[in-house]
């Protein structure tokens, strides 16, 4: 199986072992206080999963040189290459200052003449999935010094290393930066709606407190808009139990729990379009329905009426914000109490026109999302051919 993870490369290739010191790692005795609270930088492989680079610069716990004496480990030189090799396997950072770690973790202390430590991180990176296939062990899985010791690096001369550190590292920098902004993408995508939202209620005025006091402002408020309450306009009806023998997940209708999609059922309670918020749970939160459906004793439903659009509903909703609404010891949504709220209200000729907007609005911030989901991939394809150009000589 090993031959699946060979990397053709035009570099001759060395043994770890012939170009590092193999270190393991060592945990003093946990009852002797005077092994704890030192000055020396005590690394375990929890502590790399939580690095934000690829730089060991401290940890939580040090321990003091009587410690370092009553373990196994090794004090290492700033600059050692540090390995997890005990479940999770694969973490890899580089030593910012001397340290030691416990027996999760090995170490590779470079032979600077030969090999280049950061050229050694991203080449031990490029082997993640190679490192857990040799890891063994009937309790957890660990990979043993003498392994690492045979694993082949392809080897170019010190200069060349670093040359090639320095691309890899440029490149890879880029794709950092692009990372960090399609998320500043992913952020503004998600701000869209809320942000229209907004816009088109406050300029009206209104502005929702939990104590009910908030009052459309008569000044630049059209005439066409109303302030009603909010049940004058919309009643919120009482969810009823579905127990569990009556959902199947071959069911024709969709069965709703405060917070969306709860499973499936072949009976249904409402037809038409609607809203459900959630009463308990998933307290205020609001999600639009259409056809058959069952709305389960966790929420509310409100169906269509003439007073107003479905559609509009479900936005005015989303805008007030429910949740903040949210009281007791296991918050739920109280409707006599969210009743009193203040609302403004277009004639529904309006509202559909909104609506319209609003839906036009989702639809385009639904296809960026999905186009960022489907190419989130990308960037990791991105890194991995990097490095696999990297270490077989064509960067």
């Amino acid at each position: 199986m090993e031959k699946l993870f060979i990397m053709k490369t035009k570099y001759p290739t060395k043994k770890l072992g012939e170009v590092c010191e193999v270190v393991g790692g060592g945990t003093p005795s946990t009852f002797i206080s005077e092994y704890w609270d030192g000055d020396i930088v005590w690394i375990t492989p929890k502590d790399m999963g939580k690095l934000d680079s690829y730089e060991i610069l401290g940890s939580n716990k040090k321990i003091t040189e009587a410690g370092l004496k009553n373990s196994s480990a090794k004090m290492l030189p700033k600059g050692a290459v540090v390995l997890s090799s005990r479940a999770p396997i694969g973490y890899v950072a580089i030593a910012g200052v001397p340290l030691a770690t416990n027996q999760g973790c090995r170490s590779f202390i470079c032979d600077e003449t030969k090999i280049y430590n950061r050229y050694l991180l991203h080449f031990l990176l490029t082997k993640t999935e190679l490192l857990n296939h040799l890891g063994g062990g009937s309790t957890f899985k660990e990979i043993s010094g003498s392994k690492l010791k045979e694993l082949e690096i392809p080897l170019p001369p010190i200069g060349e290393q670093r040359k090639i550190v320095a691309r890899l590292e440029g490149l890879l920098g880029k794709i950092k930066e692009a990372k960090r902004l399609r998320a500043e993408a992913q952020e503004a995508a998600q701000n869209l709606l809320p942000a229209e939202l907004h816009r088109i209620f406050t300029q009206q005025h209104i502005t929702p407190q939990k104590q009910h006091t908030n009052k459309l402002e008569n000044v630049g408020m059209s005439s066409k808009w109303e302030e009603k309450e909010l049940g004058e306009v919309f009643v919120f009806n009482y969810g009823k139990g579905l127990s569990r023998s009556e959902r199947s997940a071959s069911g024709k209708y969709i069965v709703y729990g405060a917070n969306g999609e709860l499973g499936r059922s072949n009976r249904h309670l409402i037809e038409g379009e609607g809203i459900i918020v959630g009463r308990k749970g998933s307290a205020g939160e609001v999600t639009r329905v259409t056809g058959k459906y069952w709305p389960t004793d966790v929420t509310y439903f409100v169906t269509e009426d003439k007073k107003y659009d479905i559609g509009f509903a479900y936005y005015l909703f989303k805008f007030l914000n429910f949740p903040q609404y949210a009281v007791g010891v296991k918050p739920g949504i109280n409707r006599k109490e969210i009743y009193g709220i203040k609302i403004p209200l277009p004639p529904v000729a309006e509202q559909k026109k909104i609506v319209a907007r609003l839906d036009s609005l989702s639809e385009k911030i639904r296809r960026l999302q999905e186009h960022q989901k489907s190419t989130a991939s990308d960037f990791t394809s991105l890194e991995r051919s990097a490095l696999h150009k990297a270490f077989s000589g064509n960067i």
